[in-house]
């Protein structure tokens, strides 16, 4: 008997590694620590014992390098998902800075076609991981019996950090950040990305 798979509305995370990390890095991450210098305060939303930016790097010149790189990749992405052509691409982005023993709670972005983080600074693997939840909510019902999991029976995935690397993904996946277990920062940039006429 012949038994085969087909996957139904799968969840989709994109992932690129920078060329130039290591020079782009060091001038992101300048503007980074600049940018908390002047607001020490920052915003709480998910960060936990973190400081967050308010949304505000796809206005700040200092930034103008990475807000075109985070909507050329989206854009990509749009086009390998058979987006209407033409669109307008426009974008939030923001900072956040997790010092050992910060995390992220679980959520989502509401209104936004996708979502994502670029790692700046870590010290993997102890830094902490982002990770995702199965959207298949009726699914944590009941758990499966399997003695390894499988991208079908796990209810969460986990992604390592990287220095230099973009993860995408819809806005609406549900994902946090584990606990900051290094001795540095664990230093990023997160932004939400819609798209119109």
């Amino acid at each position: 008997m012949e038994i085969t798979a087909q996957p139904l509305f799968p969840s989709l995370v994109w992932t690129t590694l920078f060329d130039d990390r290591e020079s782009f890095n060091e001038r992101m991450l300048k503007a980074a620590r600049e940018l908390r210098e002047k607001d020490p305060v920052g915003v709480s939303r998910t960060n936990l014992e973190g400081w967050q930016s308010d949304n505000i790097l796809q206005n700040l010149p200092e930034f103008e390098e990475m807000n075109t790189r985070i909507l050329q990749a989206c854009e990509r992405i749009a086009e390998s998902q058979n987006f209407v052509q033409g669109l307008n691409y426009r974008h939030q982005a923001w900072v956040n800075i997790s010092p050992p023993g910060a995390s992220n709670q679980v959520h989502f972005h509401a209104n936004c076609y996708f979502s994502g983080v670029y790692y700046l600074s870590v010290k993997a693997p102890e830094c902490g991981s982002i990770f995702f939840r199965d959207p298949r909510v009726a699914s944590r019902m009941m758990t499966y019996p399997a003695e390894k999991l499988t991208a079908f029976t796990a209810t969460e995935i986990r992604f390592p950090p990287e220095a230099g690397r973009l993860y995408v993904f819809p806005g609406w996946l549900e994902h946090g950040v584990d606990m900051n277990r290094s001795d540095e920062d664990r230093i990023g940039i997160s932004f939400n990305v819609v798209a119109g006429a």
